[in-house]
Formats: C-alpha cells, sequence, structure tokens
C-alpha cells in the first residue's frame, strides 16, 4: 500500500470502530493467498523464434506458466482457443507470445495486419498498448498500432497506408468502420488471427452484438481465422466461445486467481444506511491515503455516494460512470492515477483491467449479482504486490441475507456462466443493415438464419429493396441511418436528456421509463436534476437544475404487463409447465413515490393523471403455480407476488445475471414470469429456463431461512418492485413452492393465460 503509517491490524482495528455507531459490524473476513501459476518450460526450449525468445528474456520472462504452454502449442495446432485465467495470472502473455512468434516465423510473408486485438473499450486498449509496443517493438522490429474514434486523421492516414502487424481495437470500430468505410475494409482484407481480451464482458446485448461483428469481421480474413479468447472469470468458457466464435474452441485453464494476498471482508449493515455506510467507508480509507474505489450498480447511486462523502464526511469522491463524457472519464482516471484523486464512486465502467496504479482497496455498496463480476472488482485491488482489501456492504436483500448466513459459501463458489441471444430481432436488424452496406447487395440463398429473415424484414420497412424472390438491394441513407444510430451496449432506443437544449447524457429504454418519469430526482456529474417531461415518441426527456441541496429521493410507481405469448419451448418441472417464450410487455409508470434520503421513511405519494407508457417485445420464462388451498384471495396472491420477488433473486446468482437483465410479474392466476428487461432478450431467461431447478431451491432457502413475520427485505420486499411492496406474504409463498415439491407423480397443473391485474 502506499501508506504504511498504519499496521494492517490497526487499521481494522479502527475500521472496526468506525462502523460500531452506524449499527454495522463486521460478519466475516477471508484471507485468499495465491502463490505462482504452474511453471512451464523456458522460452529458449520450445522452438520460440530466437528473437522473440531475447527480447522475453529481456522483458523478464525466462519461462512461460504451464498453461501459458499450453496456449501456445494450441494456436501452432490451429485451435480455436478460450483463455480462463485470474487477473494478474499473465493471459495477456498467452496470447500475444504465439501471435508475435507466427508473425515473426513468416516474415515478410505476413499479411499486415497479421492480428486484430479487441478490447470492449477503447480506454482499455490503449491501456494495454503499451505492453505490446514493449515486447513487440522492442528488439523485434514489428509494428503495433491502436485504431480507434480518438486515433488522430494523420495517424489514421498513416496506418492505411502503411498497416502494422497488429491492430488494437475495439468492436465499436469495426462495427461503424466495415460498414461504413472502405479503408477500413481494405486495412484489415486478409489478417488471420483475432484476439478478444476481457472476454468475460462479451455477455448479454452487448455479447450478443459482438457476436454478429464476429460474423461479419469473418469475410475479411485470409483464409481460415483462428480465434483467441482470454477472459479472466468465465463460468462457460466453452459454451461462450463456442457462442461468439461460431465453432467449439478450445479451452485453457490457469489460476483462478491473482497472485498475493487479499482480505475479503463481510459487512452486515443492519439498519444502517446503505450509501451513507457506503460513503463512510470509502471515505474512511482515502483519508488515510489509501487509494479506494467504491463500486455501486446503479448510476444515480454512485452520484450519490460521491455527494453524501463531501457533504457528511468532508472528503471528495470523483463519480466514473456511463452516460458521462469519455473526456471527463478520463481525466478522473487519470487524476486517480497519479494520486490527485484517491477515491471514486463507480459502476462497473472501472471494472475491467485498465491500469489504474497502486489500487489498495475496493468497496462494494451492494452484492454483485454476479460473482463472476465480484471477482473482477476485487481483483482490481493489491496488485503491485501488496495486500488487497475488500469490502463488501449486505444487507436486508434476499441473497445478501442468503450468503450472510453462508459466507464460506459465498467465496467458495464457482463463476458464474454468461449468456448471450444472437436472435434478438433488435440486434440484428442492426448487423444486418451493416451486412448489406459492406456487400452491395446479398443473395438470399447465400445467407442462413436468422440473418435472412432479417434482411427480409429490412426491406419490408423500406430500409432495403427486394428484387424477385433471391435478391435484396440496399437503400442506403436509411441502412447507414440506422448503424450511426445504433450502439453496441444497447438493443432498445436512447432517450437523449437535455436541459434546456443542451444535451447532457442519455438513458436506455426501459431503464428510462424507471429514471426519467416527470418529477424524478436525477443526478449527473455531481448536480441535482428534476425531471419536467419524457417524450416517448420523441425520445426526448427534459430536465432542469435544482438549487441546494436535496434530503429525498424518488422511485417510480409502476405496473409490467404481458401483451402476448408466443411459446418456443417447454418442459416439465414436477407438477409445472415452464415455457420459454416471446413476449410483448408493456411498462405503464402510474406516478412516484417520494422517500426521505438517510431513512428511507416516506414522505409522499403522487399520481398521474395521464399515465406513461411503452411496450416492447422480449423472451421469457413462465409457469402457472399451484393454489395450495388458501382460501383468502388477498393472502393467495400475496404469496405468488412473494414468490416472485423471491425468485428474481434466486435467479441473478444462478445466471449471474445484474438488476436491470430481469424482471417479474405475477398474476392472481398463478402465473409467473420471470423476463429479459432487454428489449429482444438478452439471453438471461434462458439461463432461468434450464436451470430453474436450481431457482426453486435457492428460493426455498430464502423463505424458510427468515425470521420475520410475514415478509421482510431479507427474503420477500425489493427495492425494485413497482407497487412499493404492496401484497407480500413469504409464509403462502413457501406454502405455495413446498406445493410444488408435494405433487403426486403425473400431476401436471394447465398453463393457459395469465388472468387478472398484474403485480410487478
Amino acid at each position: 500500500m502506499p501508506t504504511r503509517k498504519v499496521k494492517l491490524a490497526d487499521l481494522m482495528r479502527e475500521f472496526k470502530s468506525l462502523l460500531a455507531p452506524t449499527g454495522a459490524s463486521i460478519a466475516h473476513v477471508y484471507k485468499e493467498e495465491q502463490g505462482e501459476p504452474d511453471p512451464g518450460p523456458r522460452v529458449v526450449d520450445i522452438g520460440l523464434h530466437p528473437a522473440l525468445a531475447k527480447a522475453l528474456e529481456r522483458y523478464g520472462i525466462e519461462r512461460l506458466y504451464k498453461f501459458q504452454f499450453e496456449a501456445y502449442q494450441n494456436f501452432n495446432r490451429g485451435d480455436n482457443i478460450v483463455i480462463a485465467a485470474g487477473t494478474g495470472t499473465g493471459k495477456t502473455e498467452a496470447f500475444i507470445v504465439p501471435v508475435l512468434d507466427a508473425i515473426l516465423k513468416m516474415g515478410v510473408r505476413a499479411p499486415r495486419p497479421y492480428a486484430i486485438i479487441m478490447y470492449p473499450t477503447k480506454a482499455l486498449a490503449r491501456d494495454q498498448l503499451f505492453r505490446f509496443k514493449l515486447l513487440a517493438e522492442g528488439g523485434l522490429g514489428l509494428k503495433v498500432d491502436v485504431l480507434d474514434g480518438d486515433t488522430s486523421r494523420d495517424e489514421r492516414t498513416r496506418i492505411y497506408s502503411d498497416p502494422p502487424h497488429i491492430l488494437v481495437t475495439n468492436p465499436d470500430m469495426m462495427h461503424y468502420g466495415l460498414a461504413l468505410s472502405d479503408r477500413i475494409k481494405r486495412l484489415i482484407r486478409g489478417y488471420r488471427v483475432l484476439v478478444l481480451d476481457e472476454l468475460h464482458v462479451y455477455k448479454g446485448v452487448f455479447g450478443s452484438h459482438v457476436k454478429w461483428v464476429i460474423e461479419r469481421m469473418k469475410a475479411y480474413a485470409g483464409g481460415a481465422l483462428q480465434i483467441i479468447g482470454a477472459g479472466a472469470t468465465i463460468g462457460n468458457p466453452e459454451s461462450l466461445g463456442e457462442k461468439l466464435f461460431g465453432a467449439k474452441p478450445t479451452v485453457i485453464r490457469g489460476p483462478r486467481r491473482r497472485r498475493g494476498k487479499a482480505y475479503h471482508v463481510m459487512v452486515s449493515i443492519g439498519s444502517a444506511s446503505r450509501w451513507s455506510t457506503a460513503a463512510l467507508i470509502t471515505a474512511f480509507f482515502a483519508r488515510r491515503g489509501l487509494k479506494t474505489i467504491c463500486f455501486v450498480d446503479s448510476q444515480q447511486m454512485s452520484e450519490l455516494v460521491a455527494r453524501i462523502a463531501r457533504r457528511t464526511y468532508r472528503t471528495e469522491i470523483a463519480v466514473h460512470r456511463a452516460g458521462l463524457p469519455a473526456e471527463y472519464r478520463r481525466e478522473v482516471e487519470e487524476k486517480f492515477r497519479s494520486g490527485e484523486i484517491k477515491a471514486i464512486a463507480a459502476t462497473p465502467t472501472m471494472e475491467l483491467g485498465i491500469d489504474l496504479g497502486d489500487l489498495d482497496v475496493v468497496v462494494m455498496a451492494t452484492l454483485p449479482k454476479s460473482f463472476s463480476s465480484y471477482l473482477q472488482r476485487a481483483g482490481r485491488a493489491g496488485r503491485r504486490g501488496r495486500p488487497g482489501i475488500i469490502v463488501t456492504l449486505l444487507g436486508d436483500d434476499p441473497i445478501e441475507s442468503y450468503f450472510l448466513r453462508k459466507p464460506a459459501e459465498y467465496y467458495s463458489q464457482e463463476p458464474d456462466p454468461s449468456y448471450v441471444e444472437p436472435g434478438n430481432p433488435e440486434i440484428l436488424r442492426v448487423h444486418a443493415a451493416a451486412f448489406l452496406l459492406e456487400r452491395g447487395l446479398v443473395r438470399l440463398g447465400s445467407v442462413g438464419e436468422p440473418l435472412r429473415s432479417a434482411l427480409i424484414r429490412l426491406a419490408s420497412i423500406g430500409a432495403a429493396r427486394r428484387v424477385g424472390d433471391n435478391t435484396i438491394l440496399p437503400d442506403w441513407e436509411k441502412l447507414k441511418h440506422i448503424v450511426r444510430s445504433s450502439s453496441l451496449r444497447s438493443a432498445g432506443p436512447q432517450v437523449s436528456i437535455y436541459e434546456d437544449n443542451r444535451k447532457i447524457g442519455y438513458r436506455e429504454l426501459p431503464q428510462a421509463m424507471y429514471d426519467l418519469y416527470p418529477g424524478a430526482i436525477y443526478y449527473s456529474a455531481g448536480k441535482t436534476y428534476l425531471a419536467v417531461e419524457l417524450d416517448i415518441s420523441n425520445f426526448k426527456a427534459k430536465v432542469r437544475r435544482v438549487g441546494g441541496e436535496v434530503n429525498f429521493y424518488t422511485k417510480p410507481l409502476y405496473t409490467v404487463d404481458v401483451e402476448s405469448i408466443s411459446p418456443l419451448e417447454q418442459r416439465p418441472l414436477g407438477p409445472l409447465r415452464l415455457i420459454y417464450a416471446d413476449v410483448t410487455l408493456s411498462v405503464i409508470v402510474e406516478g412516484y413515490i417520494v422517500r426521505e434520503e438517510y431513512t428511507g421513511k416516506k414522505l409522499s405519494e403522487v399520481y398521474y393523471d395521464e399515465p406513461l407508457k411503452w411496450s416492447y417485445d422480449t423472451k421469457a420464462v413462465l409457469a402457472r403455480y399451484p393454489n395450495p388451498g388458501i382460501k383468502d384471495p388477498i393472502r393467495l396472491i400475496s404469496g405468488y407476488h412473494a414468490l416472485e420477488h423471491a425468485m428474481i433473486a434466486a435467479s441473478k446468482p444462478v445466471v449471474g445475471a445484474s438488476d436491470t437483465d430481469l424482471g417479474g410479474i405475477s398474476y392472481p392466476s398463478g402465473h409467473i414470469i420471470i423476463y429479459d428487461s432487454t428489449p429482444g432478450g438478452n439471453g438471461a431467461s434462458r439461463l432461468v429456463y434450464e436451470r430453474m431447478e436450481k431457482v426453486h431451491d435457492i428460493t426455498e432457502n430464502i423463505l424458510v431461512g427468515c425470521d420475520c413475520e410475514d415478509g421482510c427485505p431479507k427474503c420477500v420486499f425489493s427495492p425494485y418492485c413497482g407497487n412499493n411492496n404492496m401484497f407480500l406474504s413469504r409464509t403462502a409463498a413457501y406454502e405455495i413452492l413446498r406445493a410444488v415439491y408435494r405433487a403426486r407423480p403425473g400431476f401436471t397443473i394447465k398453463s393457459e393465460r395469465p388472468i387478472g391485474k398484474p403485480l410487478a
């Protein structure tokens, strides 16, 4: 750590004393220590090009680790590869060494570029560029360049006229460039190797987009394209690799965790405010000279934590989150790296491997719903040979309460699986448009499903022209508009946010419905705004600055209803008939509730004369649950509603979903629907469908393990509930789930259609 005035034992005693007056307490400490990865052979003994072997030795690498050598061997066999290894274990060297070796051995015959290395963000690509240049250009005479949206015009001209051996870029650059730039198509024609670092990030909507970017990039490879993926925390590397690459990869497994020591501290917040406690802890470590990141899972909560720290604990905490200008985020990164800033409140934008220097402490304001995300965040601390401190706040969330009862189970679990939904029609529309722009025309007989159907849909909306039965011709301007207005991070439309006539950010739908309803308090870049208008038809929101301090926050009152259900698959689960389906949902915001910032006390409720409504198509899993003999209709619907909440909570760790990936609806008829919150689907509900047995097991533990009277935040209350947690009964939910387990063999509940007013 940069400051050693306080020994670790003394620091932890201070920390414990700090928490005592708040009602929070240290619930569990897990010490983790990881040694060096298993050694492999010396670099001079494995057949590397002599110049590369000498360069590696100068770089301080005299021998490869065992998993690095396995990657080298499989690369030379021509395999597609997924390298699954922990943060700081050397996975970058596992793919760059065989790539450099192949270029050197091919000599002047090597195409330029030979390899394209893609990172999920521009910042991460540029952060890694120095490492590649140090090894490739230092004595090897190989060129490495970065091409992204920040590359100057002069640099681009040089790259196009004199291509590098290795091109470092990001999926966005390839997505827009291939569709809109002939120079980029010419630049990469003939490349042989595609590397996707930080592979675990390519999940959900982003992964589904990147799947199609890869498919489009294959057309420009010289011969067979070899694809390498590398990620720190992947629960299903073979399956994810196959979905993204289009072919089954060979999986190389390195150590799961980086070498060194880490102290994982679980803090039970009790009745204390989560956000005040997160701000207090972050400020505590920052004031002691320790570089600290506080992770939250919401843009608005990052702003709130920073504001509380500044106002209450006299400590400046910078904010780093999506929706802020890139220049602002880069400035925060640089000031943190130099030590000018000691603390950051961040959303998962800081979760990736951007080098932030000597980071000491990671604070997680909530337990990440994905264990892979936890490992990634925790791996940021103590990466310079010093022990890291990872503090996680656990409170009255059902899953947090579950792991407070079983802390050892949390740290012993395996990384969760990743999921994609390449068939998302919104995503396909974008890449079908790009595909047609790249080719000029497409013979439908030359492409398979689902791309063929997406091209036909483009013709049906007037963005392309169908000639005969087999040919699609582009409408160039309409297709360019589709591509230019697209984002690889979203599937739904984006709502632009304006203060007067100045755009200050954006929010994607449907999330914009929950953040920007009229009357909502909205935070951006440390400033407080009041939402005054949400124009869904024009995808525009208006806000105005709020002067002075605001000591309250707002939550929407909303309903989600299913408009249509089109089953795709079915399977039995005891007496239930599980259905995986295409669904159309409507989100209806009826008003909002105002709560006191620190206590959460309700101050008022506001209802609109005219509710806001937006509908979208997505994927879902649903089933109709039995009535175990409950005669009181209010208690029965309270049981279904509580069961839905508990199942949503249980689903997230089972499939590694974030809070914004899944939603749920329950009906008086017993139907419970768990849906992908992303328009078109993101793949999470598909995994819920496949793993419902595990979801039920954790749900049962949540319902049985709580000692409340009949429902509380530790079991069935949800901060995301649209009706403010009305009509919830933990005991009725348990009776319903127990009826599923105890159903006689052969008994099946008819699925039918949901009936009655939904509870979301």
